[in-house]
């Protein structure tokens, strides 16, 4: 795991949004993306392939969650999907810089 940028242990400084699936967030990343071609689209990793490192540290009672920096302003921010565990986020995989 600490060879992966994307990810952080125990975060800090992030707003939970909302309750999400790895399905559910590949689609919002498309989404957040805009117009992108279905040939990309059909390339992309299956979404349990890709938040897998977030999956595996799964236990029962956690959740995935979408997160965002506190923070935010132009060019200034973050976006992406969080393990959740007794409402805090434990780790955190990156997804957008604003």
């Amino acid at each position: 795991m600490a060879s992966n940028l994307r990810l952080h242990c125990n975060p800090t400084n992030l707003e939970l949004v909302r309750e999400t699936s790895p399905e559910d967030a590949r689609d919002w990343l498309f989404q957040q993306l805009g117009g992108v071609p279905q040939h990309i689209v059909e390339r992309f990793p299956d979404p349990e392939i890709v938040f897998a490192p977030l999956l595996d540290a799964m236990t029962p009672g956690d959740s995935l969650w979408f997160c965002r920096s506190q923070k935010k302003g132009p060019l200034y921010g973050e976006a992406g999907v969080a393990l959740v565990r007794d409402g805090q986020p434990i780790l955190y995989m990156r997804l957008l810089n604003y």
